[in-house]
């Protein structure tokens, strides 16, 4: 029995929409194959370490104030000058302070005096007295007489006594006041380089009521390090511990140490913690400068020359099913680890020998050679398919 001709012709038009639908499928399917993120293969160094953000700071420095009140008349030194121990930094009017040298100076020559004078008084009462002592045996003085020589006597002596405690005295104020003298110049107490200055030429500074700090001398030969490692990271750093940074200004060189100790009290009093670590190296040039940001790595584990595999492909090869002549499937796990490489567009399974790995990438022991192309990820369609 054969179909009536109105009705071929009814349903010719929806045949061949969905014949030409199925022939842009299979073209588009044909034309767009399945693509792939892939990572190399590549020989280098491994590592594992402890990463850190610290800051620097020069491992000696002192801060530099006064001990006179007075005007400061003039700043010997610049900022970033070196300079040695005891060069002039800076100096303070010293007129009054002179003043009062030759104050003190003038009080200990009278007393001097007067006690060249009281000795003089002395030794005519002793020789009074003696003499009186001598005479009362043939009464030829009263006894009264010898009773006030004797007193002349012990008062003279007396009275030169009180002169040395005086002259004592005035020594130490002398003294005091050729100290302060001396303080008017400031000093530098170590070698080393002028970081900080804190005072200008003709301010009045008050060492009364409080200690200000003219300058910051700093040796900046050996610089340490303050490296604010995480609670979850810092059981794992032991004095001694290799470790090494770059700066922001020179990222390419490595500047390394050792890990000198750990300050106990964290850092921070809220999650997350850190505490500081300290290690020093060593500023020959002087290019390390205080307050610079360093980027600090505590080297776990390192490994040189070995192959190097991107942890993603293994992360990728997971997600996969196994196949029905998958290695894995057939010989488990002693036949590798699984991962699928890119060969001629398509990917094949390969098993790989591990070895050691940090966060990123892991060592290649066997398996593959440096140059393959290991899948990562899939790209996806909404990726490929972006209108210009």
């Amino acid at each position: 029995m054969t179909l009536p001709r109105f009705s071929i012709l009814r349903w010719l038009p929806w045949l061949l929409l969905m014949t030409g639908l199925f022939a842009f499928w299979k073209m588009r399917s044909s034309a767009e194959p399945e693509t792939y993120i892939t990572g190399t293969i590549t020989k280098g160094t491994l590592e594992d370490a402890v990463t850190a953000t610290g800051v620097l700071e020069a491992s000696q420095y002192v801060d530099i104030g006064t001990q006179v009140s007075g005007i400061l008349k003039k700043i010997a030194v610049q900022i970033g000058q070196t300079v040695q121990k005891g060069d002039l930094l800076a100096q303070i009017d010293p007129t009054l302070f002179r003043a009062q040298v030759i104050q003190e100076q003038a009080n200990l020559k009278d007393l001097t005096a007067r006690l060249a004078s009281a000795k003089a008084t002395l030794k005519l009462a002793t020789q009074r007295f003696e003499r009186n002592r001598n005479l009362v045996k043939s009464d030829a003085v009263s006894i009264d007489e010898v009773n006030f020589s004797e007193a002349e006597f012990e008062r003279s002596k007396a009275a030169i006594d009180a002169i040395n405690a005086q002259i004592e005295k005035a020594q130490g104020s002398l003294d005091a006041a050729a100290a302060n003298l001396g303080f008017t110049k400031i000093s530098a107490p170590i070698d080393g380089t002028v970081i900080q200055i804190q005072a200008r030429e003709g301010q009045t500074l008050n060492a009364t009521q409080t200690a200000p700090i003219l300058f910051r001398l700093a040796d900046m030969a050996t610089m340490t390090v303050k490296a604010q490692v995480s609670e979850a990271d810092v059981q794992r750093i032991r004095p001694g511990a290799s470790v090494y940074f770059t700066s922001l200004g020179d990222p390419e060189t490595k500047h390394e140490g050792k890990v000198r100790g750990m300050e106990p009290s964290p850092t921070t009093t809220t999650p997350p913690i850190f505490y500081n670590t300290l290690f020093d190296v060593p500023n020959p040039g002087l290019a390390l400068m205080p307050s610079m940001t360093a980027q600090v790595f505590f080297p776990m584990m390192h490994r040189d020359d070995v192959l190097l595999m991107p942890l993603a492909a293994i992360d990728y090869a997971a997600r996969r099913p196994l196949s029905a002549n998958s290695l894995q499937k057939k010989h488990g796990t002693d036949a590798g680890t699984r991962v699928f490489v890119l060969r001629d567009g398509k990917p094949v399974e390969v098993c790989v020998a591990l070895g050691m790995k940090n966060r990123v990438t892991v060592e290649v022991v066997s398996g593959l050679s440096v140059g393959d192309q290991v899948i990562t990820g899939p790209i996806e369609m909404r990726q490929r398919a972006r209108p210009h």
